[in-house]
């Protein structure tokens, strides 16, 4: 191992490193296509600009528990049964780049129908850890399970990307800066097992998706799945976000995750609802037209 440095030495090196960085005004490229990690720059002053990047953050809930007492000799094998899927699926549902830290993973989306590829795959690793991690840990240990699944974030917004650290060496990783990845991570921590949160602009493409928003025909009539949810820490509209505690419908969701996919946003079958929401509200707009017709007339 090389000599370490003296402390002061360190901090004498330190000093003009932050003045160095601080005088100067990093160059920004706007950058479009797919993020390639391996094109980031690390020792030049210049930081890549990614046009509306969607983020999905995967949690594992009630991590620090597993870590302790009668799960601590098992945690091993639970994070890999547990974050091993959810990294393939980001990976299977096109995410440009993948991070895993620890009990968690983020992927980061971009291209065509990347804001309803990232909320497909959000929806996807949920489903896995209540559909299939959750009972395979209840079949481990049948009288007293751990308690955890995956809580899930999805945001949206422009992210400048830089690899920081020591050049030529395994020491940097890109470092994302913006909105995107703190949101979702921020919407993740806000949720519990088997829920995802997402941000308004995310929740505005929920709100414009038949096959997102609504329930399919399986049980009673399609009604909405999502519910209103403020995102503590999150600044401006983007904290008006929505909730989502169901899964894939075993027998609908290969097709409409399939549909979402493509680009699809009208179901066939819910064309009578929908004519009569619309009749509703043309009822409402002459009602209103004619109140405020009398209203001028009488006024």
């Amino acid at each position: 191992m090389a000599e370490r440095p003296r402390v002061s030495q360190m901090m004498g090196e330190f000093t003009d490193h932050v003045a160095l960085q601080l005088r100067q005004t990093p160059e920004v490229l706007l950058t479009d296509g797919a993020i390639d990690a391996g094109d980031l720059y690390i020792d030049a002053h210049r930081w890549r600009k990614y046009p509306q990047v969607s983020c999905v953050f995967a949690d594992l809930a009630g991590s620090t528990s597993l870590r302790a007492g009668r799960w601590e000799a098992s945690t091993a094998s639970i994070y890999d049964a547990a974050v091993k899927p959810a990294v393939r699926i980001l990976a299977d549902f096109g995410a440009d780049f993948i991070d895993v830290q620890g009990d968690a993973a983020f992927g980061l989306f971009t291209g065509e129908y990347s804001q309803r590829r990232a909320i497909c795959a959000g929806i996807t690793i949920k489903t896995f850890g209540q559909r299939v991690l959750m009972p395979a840990l209840e079949s481990k240990w049948p009288n007293n399970p751990p308690e955890t699944g995956f809580k899930v974030g999805c945001a949206i917004s422009d992210l400048l990307a830089k690899k920081v650290g020591i050049s030529r060496t395994t020491h940097n990783a890109p470092v994302w800066a913006g909105r995107a990845v703190n949101y979702a991570a921020k919407c993740s921590q806000q949720a519990i097992a088997h829920e995802m949160i997402v941000t308004k602009p995310i929740a505005d493409v929920i709100r414009r998706n038949e096959y997102l928003w609504y329930s399919c025909q399986c049980g009673s009539n399609p009604v909405p799945l999502w519910s209103e949810r403020h995102v503590e820490k999150v600044s401006g509209k983007d904290s008006d976000g929505l909730l989502l505690a169901s899964s894939w419908c075993e027998n609908c969701g290969d097709s409409y995750c399939e549909k979402v996919c493509s680009g699809a946003w009208r179901r066939p079958d819910l064309d009578s609802k929908r004519n009569h929401l619309n009749l509703a509200k043309y009822q409402q707009v002459i009602k209103l037209r004619e109140r405020n017709s009398w209203r001028g007339v009488n006024g």
